[in-house]
């Protein structure tokens, strides 16, 4: 039988050519149906938003810390402004190569004493700045007697200071500023060289002790001290110490959820009655006490969400935020008593950060959480971090999930936690961020002490003071802890006696609860 008109083509030549073909499109079509329901099964749906909210990821203790690879060469500006030379002091800036701070590098200023602290040489103090601006004062020229220490001063990546700029794109405290502040230890360690090609040990002639390298981590810095710790196990030898001043370990602190001293009007006037003069607008849903490592408790059983304002606590149960003043200075004392009252609402703070080129918002992963729990994120317009969102962009920036990990780190590593009665943001009358990055320490077996000696204060502001010391590694708790903090409200005084006395105290290696007097000779 011919085929389609084809002499040379039968029907029997054709058939097994025709099964074979059949035999392949049923194979096609049954993959086909697989990978449907495969699809169907396994992948979401894309486009189309869930009906029940995911189950949010738990806020854990900690995060896993990755170990950072091996960076390629990078280069940065080839300039140095200075020496300048000061009545204690000279200065000089100039950039560091660090990856995350592209061509440009890393801005950083040297300040170096006339003569060393010791006979064998100059300590270092590394200055760590907050993480809320990528602008800071980190560069202002010294007018200060460094009392023969080193100080190194940085600009995170991204950032800027008194006209000089570092390379890179600002994170807000993540991983660019993490690697930043590596390269600056680095430096002091002299490990490495500026753009100009000069080592830390070029710019004086007397000898640098680079083992005996500490940090100043001043406010929400302590947290990129905190990542750094978390991150890196090897590197930082010479890093001996870590001064904590009043850091938020924690992001419900760094929001300020338990509300901000600055936020009271006068804080001359203690308008609530307390007995303290600055905490008229605390958050009052907060429980006192009741601070952990990872969280508070906040009673949010009020929260909702106001496109004007973001979250809030809608205290008099009207369904709606009542609040006068224009952002970012909005009040709700509506009765302008000069405090909050029970029936008043209160404005929860989002962070406004750039993230990857995309304007976001981010609350703290308390706000968060409870605002998923109540259904609200679907009054929200999606540039506010979800829940997910918050947790992965807190756990890169935030101490209190790392603390097992810098421990392990770094078991050796001492502890000088600075803590004033009138907190410089803080406006709970617990102060738990102090209390919990105390104990942090202290639980793990690290040397830790709350504010310096009282020798070292005095040595610094060149007069007898009248003010509290307490000994290393004793008790302090939300119940105590008023009594134990610093009234005496010169601040510099207390950064430079902080780090001083840490520094002695690796020089000699003395490590006693108490001290009688300054050990430097």
């Amino acid at each position: 039988m011919l085929i389609n008109g084809d002499p040379g083509l039968t029907f029997g030549d054709r058939m097994p050519r025709s099964r074979g073909i059949l035999i392949a499109i049923v194979f096609l079509l049954l993959a086909i149906f697989i990978l449907l329901v495969f699809k169907q099964v396994v992948l979401p749906k894309e486009g189309i938003p869930s009906e029940t909210p995911p189950i949010p990821s738990p806020k854990p203790s900690k995060a896993p810390s990755p170990t950072p690879s091996p960076k390629p060469q990078v280069s940065a500006k080839r300039e140095e402004r200075g020496p300048y030379s000061m009545e204690h002091c000279s200065y000089v800036i100039f950039w560091l190569p660090c990856e995350a701070a592209g061509e440009i590098g890393i801005a950083t200023m040297l300040v170096y004493p006339k003569q060393p602290r010791y006979a064998e040489g100059a300590p270092i103090a590394i200055s760590v700045q907050g993480i809320i601006s990528p602008q800071s004062t980190a560069l202002r020229a010294p007018s200060f007697d460094t009392h023969g220490m080193i100080w190194i001063y940085f600009v995170y990546p991204g950032g800027r200071s008194e006209g000089y700029e570092s390379g890179g794109t600002y994170d807000y405290g993540g991983s660019a500023c993490v690697e930043a502040l590596y390269t600056v230890i680095q430096f002091a360690e002299g490990k490495i060289v500026n753009g100009v090609g000069k080592r830390i040990t070029d710019y004086v002639e007397y000898n640098i002790l680079t083992d005996n390298i500490g940090i100043y981590a001043c406010s929400s810095g302590g947290n990129v001290v905190g990542m750094l710790l978390a991150r890196y196990s090897s590197g930082l030898e010479g890093l001996k110490y870590v001064v904590f001043y009043e850091t938020p370990v924690g992001d419900h602190y760094i929001t300020g959820d338990m509300g901000k001293v600055g936020d009271d009007p006068d804080q001359r006037v203690d308008a609530d009655g307390d007995g303290i003069a600055w905490d008229d607008c605390r958050n009052l849903r907060y429980v006192e006490g009741s601070c952990n490592e990872t969280s508070c408790l906040i009673d949010f059983s009020n929260l909702d969400y106001d496109p004007q304002v973001g979250f809030y606590l809608d205290n008099n149960g009207d369904g709606r935020a009542n609040f006068y003043g224009k952002f970012p200075k909005l009040r709700t004392d509506v009765d302008h008593s000069g405090a909050l009252e029970e029936d008043e609402d209160f404005i929860f703070t989002a962070w406004d950060v750039v993230i990857r080129g995309r304007r976001m918002k981010v609350y703290s992963y308390e706000v968060t959480s409870a605002a998923w729990r109540k259904g609200l994120l679907s009054k929200v317009p999606p540039n506010v971090m979800r829940l997910d969102e918050a947790l992965n962009f807190w756990i890169e920036r935030d101490i209190s999930y790392h603390y097992d990990e810098i421990s392990k780190n770094f078991p050796e590593i001492k502890v000088m936690q600075i803590g004033f009665a009138r907190d410089h943001v803080q406006a709970t009358r617990d102060h738990p961020h102090i209390v919990v990055n105390y104990n942090a320490f202290r639980k793990r077996g690290h040397w830790v002490r709350l504010n310096p000696d009282k020798s070292y204060l005095e040595y610094v502001a060149g007069r007898k003071l009248d003010v509290k010391e307490n000994d290393a590694n004793i008790e302090v708790s939300c119940q105590n802890v008023a009594g134990l903090l610093l009234y005496f409200e010169d601040r510099r005084i207390v950064t430079f006696a902080s780090m001083l006395e840490m520094a002695d105290r690796v020089q000699f290696d003395n490590w006693n609860a108490d001290l009688k007097e300054v050990l430097a000779p």
